[in-house]
């Protein structure tokens, strides 16, 4: 299991920190106007919720290796749920702008939680 969630975090984090330099570029190279604050917001939080989350079905794997999709679908409108409660507490204002800068990064971590639970997924069956 060690070895599962050393790989998952190297993979993981290559890829959030190439999304997120790419994000920016493309921000700087264009002169958006965007907030930068709730950028850095979504990254962090969809990348320590995906991880975290990726751990605890890992976790789970082997006791509820049948309730795996519901728990990968309750995580996921959960971390929905946290965000904009997070967004609102930080007085961040969820326009169309801020909304897709935070799907950008959700996006990203979806596609990752999804290619290592269906890795998981196979394994226990």
């Amino acid at each position: 299991m060690g070895k599962n969630v050393f790989r998952f975090l190297f993979l993981f984090t290559i890829v959030i920190a190439g999304s997120y330099m790419i994000h920016m570029g493309i921000i700087n190279t264009f002169l958006l106007e965007r907030n930068i604050n709730i950028i850095k917001l979504s990254y962090v939080f969809n990348s320590a919720f995906t991880f975290v989350f990726t751990i605890v079905i890992l976790v789970l794997s082997k006791k509820f290796k049948d309730q795996l999709g519901f728990i990968f679908m309750a995580g996921s409108l959960i971390k929905i749920g946290v965000f904009m409660a997070v967004s609102k507490l930080n007085d961040f204002e969820i326009s169309k702008n801020v909304f897709l800068d935070f799907f950008i990064a959700y996006l990203i971590c979806l596609i990752l939680e999804v290619y290592y639970v269906s890795k998981i997924l196979n394994s226990t069956k």
